[in-house]
Formats: structure tokens, C-alpha cells, sequence
């Protein structure tokens, strides 16, 4: 037998087992995402999507304000040059922080309540509260000099004498970086023959939600300036349940004492119970009005070849509405008549 006959029977060989292994695969692949889905018997998925890399973008940017602002306080500012405003500010900050950090903690302070305020994708509470703990991390490490002030020994509990501006704005801002790609990655959408999927293997595996096509009022699209730069679109299905549907309020609640008081006070005690009224009202000021909010747990949230999914929706959304149906049973008709 020649070399030429020995290479072609490899090369079928090598052929025909990867004809019989692709099958294989496609079938674990498929009876892995339908475990995942949870489908029923007669249930087939027409096309599964996940969320674009590029859809939490305002969470990286938030690691990148952590990072930042410690690098900020990490920089050995020339007081020479205090004409510039950033480096009086920045001066002023590190003076005060010789104290538990306290010009950094005002910062990252400030940076919680702004994206607090501004009601946008970031500010949900899970990135809230680890605000929060980024900014209340050098006061706690400084419990060891309280407690040895105290007790008036070093108590040494914890081992960290100094704070690192610089170690800790690369931990800060590599962990939320990584639970940002955990969180992203947990969001997985189907769209089978009867139903639409939204899921999300996070804490609980297999959490969602589903909706069928009759249940479905509108589909409708909302496309960000940036969802057109990087090219996603998130698709809300309506079920009129008002779900994904939030306010961002705008109001003020400020607690006040009556006009009429029986007390007299003075122009000092009047002018201090003003200033914490206008404080107490900065602190509480929300903005309102009605907008979409998509929730990544019950919409197409920033997907890629969104157009494809919004025409398979509507395809499938006519099929199983009234009209559809009565369109079905007129041909039905018709082919029995003929």
C-alpha cells in the first residue's frame, strides 16, 4: 500500500470521527441548556442570547473612579505650586487626613452619594454598600490606635499599621471589577416555541423568570447613545405587570418643626435649626419622574444582533396572539373546504 492511500484512509478516518463527534457535542451542548432553561417536553430553543461585554460599562467605570481617587491621595503633591485649584484642594484633603484618612473618606463619601443620586444603572445598593466599604476602610484600620489609646497598650489586632493608597485602590478596584464580570455573566435569555427565558445563575441557579407569548403585550426597544456606539440594544417584553417599569423621583422631604411654637428662640438657635434644615434637605433630595428602568433579570438587556431577536419576538408574539390564531384556524378552514 502506498503513502498516498495510508494519508487518504487517515484522513476519512480522521473525517468520519469528527462527523460522529459533532453530533455528540451539539446534543450535550443542547441537553445542557435545556437543563438550564428548565424546558418542558415539547419545548425547543429557537435562539438563546446573553448580555454584550460591553454592558456594564458604567460598573468598570466605577472601578476606575475607586482607582482613581486612591491614586489621587497617593500622589506626593508639590505644595509650591498651590495656584492651580485641584492642587489647593488635594493639599487641603491630605492635610486633614493625617486622621483616619478623612479627606479620603469626604471623597469616596461624596462619590456614593453622587451616583446615589443620579438614579442610573450603578446605583443599586450592592454597589452602594461597597462604596461604602471602600470608603470606610481606612477609619476601620485605624481601630487598632483607638484601642490601643484605650487600653493604653497596643492591642494589635489589626496587623496593618499603614493605609497604601496605592495597594488598596488595585484591590478595590480589581475585586469590583471581578464581581462585575461575575454578575455579567450570570444573565442568560431564550426564546423557545412557547415562551420567552430570562435567567440568572448568580447565588440561586436557575433564578428568572418566564413569559408566554400571549401574555406579551408590546416589545419594545431602548437604545443609549453607547448601545449605538458599541452596537447593543436592550428589549423590554411588556406584560403590563409593570415590572421593569421604575420612578426616578425628584422631590424633597424635609422634616420641620410647626410655625407655631410655644418655645421662643433665639436668632442663634434660629439660624443653626436652619442650617441643619437645608442640610437635612440636601442629604434627602431624589429626583422624580417616569422612566423605563430594564432590569437585566427580566428584559433582553444590552444584546448584541438585537435585531434578529426583536424579529424572531414579533414573529412569534403575531403567532400566538388572537389574530394569529384566527389566522391559523381560517386556513385550517380553508384547506378542509378545498
Amino acid at each position: 500500500m502506498s503513502d498516498e492511500e495510508v494519508t487518504s484512509e487517515t484522513t476519512e478516518e480522521t473525517a468520519v470521527s469528527t462527523e460522529t463527534e459533532t453530533p455528540t457535542e451539539a446534543v450535550s451542548s443542547n441537553d445542557s441548556l435545556r437543563e438550564k432553561f428548565r424546558l418542558t417536553g415539547d419545548e425547543e430553543i429557537l435562539k438563546d442570547v446573553k448580555p454584550s461585554i460591553f454592558a456594564f460599562i458604567p460598573m468598570y467605570l466605577i472601578a476606575l473612579i475607586i482607582l482613581g481617587a486612591h491614586m489621587l491621595f497617593g500622589i506626593d503633591w508639590d505644595a509650591s505650586s498651590d495656584d492651580n485649584m485641584l492642587v489647593k484642594t488635594m493639599i487641603f484633603l491630605l492635610e486633614i487626613s493625617d486622621i483616619g484618612e478623612i479627606g479620603f473618606v469626604m471623597v469616596m463619601l461624596g462619590v456614593t452619594w453622587f451616583n446615589r443620586m443620579l438614579n442610573v444603572s450603578t446605583s443599586g445598593k450592592w454597589t452602594t454598600i461597597f462604596l461604602l466599604v471602600v470608603a470606610f476602610t481606612p477609619p476601620v484600620l485605624r481601630l487598632d490606635d483607638f484601642i490601643a489609646w484605650i487600653m493604653g497598650k497596643d492591642a494589635g489586632f489589626i496587623p496593618l499599621d499603614e493605609f497604601s493608597y496605592t495597594l488598596f485602590g488595585i484591590f478595590w478596584a480589581a475585586l469590583f471589577t471581578l464581581f462585575t464580570v461575575f454578575y455579567q455573566r450570570s444573565f442568560h435569555y431564550a426564546i423557545t416555541n412557547h415562551r420567552v427565558i430570562f435567567t440568572q445563575h448568580l447565588i440561586i441557579p436557575g433564578d428568572g423568570r418566564r413569559i408566554l407569548f400571549d401574555n406579551i403585550n408590546e416589545v419594545r426597544t431602548q437604545r443609549t447613545m453607547m448601545g449605538a456606539m458599541f452596537g447593543y440594544n436592550t428589549i423590554i417584553c411588556d406584560t403590563g405587570s409593570q415590572l421593569g417599569i421604575g420612578e426616578d423621583a425628584m422631590s424633597v422631604s424635609v422634616g420641620s418643626a410647626p410655625s407655631n411654637t410655644t418655645t421662643e428662640v433665639g436668632a442663634d438657635g434660629q439660624v443653626t435649626k436652619n442650617m441643619f434644615r437645608k442640610m437635612f434637605a440636601f442629604v434627602t433630595y431624589q429626583r422624580t419622574r417616569k422612566i423605563d428602568l430594564p432590569d437585566p433579570r427580566f428584559s433582553f438587556f444590552c444584546i448584541t444582533n438585537w435585531k434578529s431577536i426583536e424579529q424572531l419576538l414579533n414573529e412569534m408574539h403575531q403567532r400566538h396572539s388572537q389574530s394569529g390564531q384566527l389566522k391559523d384556524l381560517k386556513e385550517q378552514l380553508t384547506e378542509l373546504h378545498d
